[in-house]
C-alpha cells in the first residue's frame, strides 16, 4: 500500500519539541491503477452487491477510500518486514485479498460508481471460512454506508450463482435476488427463489449451499445485524430454528 505514510506527531513543549506518536495519512489520489488483468482470471462461487436504486445516487469517493483501509487493516494478511503493508492488491475502484484460511475475496465500486459488488471464493474444503468472512465482510460495507453516506436509497442483492463470471460491470443486468427476498424465503421454508419475470428459478441450496439455519438471525447475509432491519420476523421465527442445511431442504 505504497499510498500510506507514517508521519511523527510532534508537540511542543517546554524545553523542546517532543515526539508523542504516530499517525496515518491516506492519499487516495494515488490509486489511480486500473484492474489489474490477474482478477479477469478469477473464479468465484458466491457474489453479493449493495445497488443504488435511484439513478441519481452514487456512492461517493470517501466511502470506497474508508471501506478499502478498513477490509486491509482488519481482514488482509500484514506484510512481514512493514506494518503498513498488507497482502492485498489495490486498484482505483477495488481490491482483493487472499487470507490464510483459503478464501479469496474482492470488493469493488462498478455500475459508474451506484454498486458494491462482493464476490468470493475459497478452497476445496474451506467454505465455512468463506461463510465466516463474507458475514465480516458484509458487515463492513453496510458499516461504512451507514456512517459516511447513510441518505443513499440502496438495496442489497445476491448474484444468482450461474452468473458470477468475471468481471461483473453492471450486476443489476445479471439475474439478481434481494436479500430480502432470500431471507423471506428461508422462513417460509420455500425451496426455491423466483426471477423478476417468473420465467427462472434457482434453489436456495445453490445461493447458500453452506449456511446453517441453526440460528436464522446469524445468517451471513445479515452481515451481523439484526434480522428485523431486513424483514418483519412474527413470533414463530423469533426462537432459533430446528438445526437443518439448505442442502436437506
Amino acid at each position: 500500500m505504497t499510498n500510506l505514510h507514517q508521519l511523527a506527531v510532534e508537540e511542543e513543549e517546554e524545553g523542546g519539541t517532543e515526539r508523542r506518536g504516530e499517525r496515518l495519512l491516506f492519499f487516495p489520489c494515488l490509486l489511480s491503477t486500473d484492474r489489474p488483468d490477474e482478477m479477469t482470471s478469477q473464479v468465484y462461487q458466491f457474489g453479493w452487491c449493495l445497488q443504488c436504486t435511484s439513478k441519481h445516487h452514487f456512492f461517493p469517493p470517501r466511502y470506497f477510500h474508508v471501506l478499502s483501509l478498513r477490509l486491509a487493516y482488519k481482514m488482509a494478511l500484514p506484510q512481514e518486514d512493514d506494518k503498513l503493508k498488507r497482502r492485498c492488491t489495490f486498484w482505483k475502484n477495488g481490491l482483493y485479498w487472499f487470507n490464510g484460511h483459503g478464501v479469496g475475496s474482492l470488493v469493488e465500486i462498478v455500475d459508474e460508481s451506484q454498486c458494491v459488488l462482493v464476490m468470493m471464493s475459497c478452497e476445496k474444503g474451506y467454505s465455512d471460512n468463506m461463510v465466516s468472512l463474507r458475514r465480516d465482510v458484509i458487515g463492513e460495507v453496510m458499516s461504512v454506508y451507514k456512517e459516511s453516506c447513510p441518505s443513499l436509497e440502496v438495496k442489497e442483492f445476491v448474484i444468482d450463482p450461474k452468473e458470477l463470471a468475471y468481471p461483473v460491470n453492471t450486476p443489476r443486468e445479471r439475474t439478481v435476488y434481494s436479500v430480502k427476498a432470500v431471507m423471506s424465503a428461508i422462513v417460509k421454508r420455500e425451496d426455491f427463489l423466483v426471477n423478476a419475470t417468473g420465467t427462472r428459478c434457482t434453489g436456495l441450496k445453490e445461493i447458500l449451499p453452506d449456511e446453517s439455519l441453526s440460528d436464522i438471525s446469524n445468517l451471513s447475509l445479515l452481515g451481523g445485524h439484526d434480522i428485523k432491519e431486513v424483514i418483519e420476523v412474527t413470533e414463530e421465527f423469533k426462537t432459533p430454528l430446528t438445526p437443518i442445511k439448505l442442502g436437506m431442504l
